[in-house]
């Protein structure tokens, strides 16, 4: 299994491009090998991906909060799943209701500035993404990324504020996201279980990602790979670990690391390919 971070690692930092990753795609998808996205994106931003790269296989979205399971590889839900279109939810934090709700309550209203409140022509002017795009990024389930204030005092208020309420306020490069106590990491734990009690067989996974909010799913991978920043420095605790740190940045790095991990099983994956093929 592949899980990796989508912005800046699968996905071009500046343009969102992904076409120097699509002939190692393509040999994921010829060995069966499942891509699963981990992202801070919503699930219509990841589901719009996989169409692009014709593929349909679970996904973590917004940072952990959900873990969504493809109906086509899992036919049977549990009690906890809930039906969501070609997908099963599973949903591991609170909605963006109650997020949104305590938002409301922050007596300083004037210096929250929040998708909810820019709506998708707002969202599109702080960001820069179409229309479409922007729709998409709005359709959020269980968090809410807002402008952080740009006097810091404010904007230490409001993460006091936030955090003595149980939420998580993690720092992108753009935005504060408000959120429930949940990581990548975890959410990946929990679906590599969920894979291995339905499908019976060991799993080795790789995980790529760059970003601070991908260290805990890249601590729990066999194999991990750094995708280097065009914009920010390899952090310190990073090149303590013992993971491959790549020397190019986006789809073209993540194509090489992926290709060159593939390559460790080739005989293994060209002799399971060949059984299914002959029978």
């Amino acid at each position: 299994m592949v899980v990796t971070d989508l912005d800046g690692t699968l996905l071009d930092h500046y343009s969102y491009d992904f076409k120097p990753a699509m002939a190692v795609v393509g040999s994921l998808k010829r060995f069966g090998i499942p891509l699963v996205f981990n992202s801070s994106k919503t699930y219509a931003e990841m589901r719009y991906l996989q169409d692009q790269l014709g593929i349909l296989d679970p996904m973590i979205g917004e940072n952990g909060s959900a873990i969504y399971l493809p109906k086509a590889r899992f036919y049977k839900a549990q009690s906890a799943w809930q039906d969501h279109g070609d997908y099963w939810r599973i949903s591991l934090a609170k909605p963006r209701e109650h997020w949104l709700q305590m938002l409301a309550e922050y007596p300083d209203q004037a210096s929250i500035l929040s998708f909810s409140y820019m709506g998708v022509q707002g969202v599109m002017n702080a960001t820069g993404l179409g229309w479409a795009e922007s729709e998409r990024a709005s359709q959020r389930e269980y968090t809410e990324p807002l402008m952080p204030p740009g006097d810091p005092s404010k904007k230490e208020s409001l993460v006091q504020y936030l955090s003595a309420r149980g939420a998580v306020v993690q720092q992108g490069g753009r935005f504060m996201t408000v959120g429930d106590s949940v990581d990548k990491g975890r959410a990946m734990q929990a679906l590599i279980c969920l894979w291995q009690q339905a499908f019976q067989m060991p799993l080795r996974t790789l995980a790529l990602g760059d970003g601070l909010n991908d260290i805990a799913m890249l601590q729990q991978a066999d194999d991990a790979v750094w995708i280097r920043s065009p914009i920010n420095p390899v952090p310190e605790g990073v090149r303590h670990m013992d993971w491959h740190i790549t020397r190019g940045c986006g789809p073209a790095a993540w194509a090489v690391a992926t290709g060159a991990w593939l390559g460790q099983y080739g005989p293994l994956l060209n002799s399971k390919s060949a059984k299914e093929h002959h029978g």
